[in-house]
């Protein structure tokens, strides 16, 4: 039966990344700590996608999962280390802008 199941019935399925939700809450906080850097589409997608790839994924399947990890995700200890991965980030970025310069 579970090999019958469709890749596009499980590419249909509805899951996300809860601490994406969280980066994105406080990507703010730390780009004024960088008033020269580039805040181009490529240069913000890039500063997210590196941030995110230094913190752990926290999927859930629903919406009353998301409210819960994000509830669970807001602590001191995780704001810090998403500020962290941000500013890191936002650091490499900085110094490395991949956009076409133009």
């Amino acid at each position: 039966m579970a090999e019958s199941i469709k890749i596009s019935k499980v590419q249909s399925l509805k899951v996300s990344n809860v601490m994406e939700v969280i980066v994105d809450d406080n990507f703010g906080a730390i780009l004024p700590k960088f008033p020269d850097i580039c805040t181009c589409d490529q240069c913000l997608a890039d500063i997210k996608a590196v941030a995110l790839n230094k913190l752990t994924p926290h999927y859930v399947a629903s919406d009353k999962g998301s409210v819960y990890e994000r509830a669970n995700l807001t602590g001191m200890l995780y704001k810090i280390d998403v500020l962290r991965a941000l500013t890191e980030a936002a650091d490499i970025v900085y110094k490395n802008p991949h956009h076409s310069q133009g």
